[in-house]
């Protein structure tokens, strides 16, 4: 049953990883957002930082997982919690309001498996 979240917090990340590489190739104007706003640049270092957020949860995810180490998948949660709402904060300061879904959906699949496995994972005596 652990493996499944395992299988499951690895899969979102490599979708986050694959996103990244879709807006580092084909640009944030792909959505539905003002595209006057928005450069290739800029398109390709949220590209980036979306690629590197996601190797690393994947990395560490995966590494919380085969250890059932509840503390470093708080500290996942954590960090995956404030970064989605940060990230929803200033969407709907720049009224993009469709990525505030987005962000509820992104927390509900990684938050998920963590929260799963954290209280399948015995307690230590």
């Amino acid at each position: 049953m652990k493996n499944k979240f395992n299988i499951w917090f690895s899969t979102v990340s490599i979708i986050l990883i694959l996103f990244g590489i879709l807006y580092c190739f084909a640009g944030l104007k792909i959505l539905p957002v003002d595209k006057s706003v928005l450069t290739d640049w800029e398109s390709s270092i949220y590209g980036a930082i979306m690629i590197g957020w996601g190797t690393t949860l994947f990395l560490i995810g995966n590494l919380a997982f085969r250890r059932q180490d509840k503390e470093l998948m708080k500290i996942l949660l954590y960090g995956i919690i404030i970064w989605l709402i940060i990230e929803a904060v200033f969407s709907f300061y720049h009224r993009v309001y469709f990525n505030i879904g987005v962000d509820i959906v992104v927390a509900i699949l990684f938050a998920y498996p963590i929260i799963k496995t954290i209280k399948l994972i015995e307690p230590k005596p």
